[in-house]
């Protein structure tokens, strides 16, 4: 039931500003962030190993095929539903919701060359005002990487034309 519940709220809130990182149903990557230093004084780069620190999760992802997580998905529908009504939409439906994220984590942008990025405080962000005020969602699409996204993306769409589809 945690489980549940914590990966709506995550997905809830994958199109807003943060996560709350407290509903996350995954660690934390135990490798550190990677930037390497730029000849700007206060600039970095997204240094392009730090992909690497996401290969636990797409490994898992991989031994799950689209198929058993869509029979997962729909035997438990009515779970997570309940978890979405509990977050305070009583006559709203999680699989809308889940298509609604879903074709907003699609348009996430693919970046070519080099992420700049800033450290202001203690996190860093990008220096691309543009690309900092993109969702919590779509940021972690670009920090795991192009070809990670690349597969993120592809699965997303094979889930989304199943989900569109169903009933049909």
């Amino acid at each position: 039931r945690d489980f549940i519940r914590h990966f709506v709220v995550i997905v809830d809130n994958l199109d807003g500003r943060k996560l709350a990182t407290r509903y996350l149903v995954t660690k934390s990557p135990e490798e550190k962030f990677k930037v390497r230093g730029t000849e700007e004084e206060d600039e970095y780069l997204l240094d392009a190993s730090n992909a690497m620190r996401y290969q636990l999760y797409m490994g898992f992802a991989d031994k799950v095929s689209d198929q058993q997580l869509l029979s997962i998905y729909i035997r438990y529908y009515p779970l997570f539903q309940q978890a979405y009504e509990e977050l305070g939409y009583p006559d709203r439906y999680f699989n809308d919701r889940l298509i609604e994220i879903i074709e907003h984590l699609l348009q996430s942008p693919e970046i070519e060359g080099e992420i700049r990025l800033v450290q202001p405080k203690v996190y860093y962000q990008f220096a691309d005002s543009n690309l900092e005020s993109l969702s919590a969602g779509q940021k972690l699409l670009i920090r795991i990487g192009k070809v990670h996204a690349s597969n993120i993306k592809f699965r997303l769409r094979n889930v989304r034309w199943v989900l569109t589809t169903m009933g049909s």
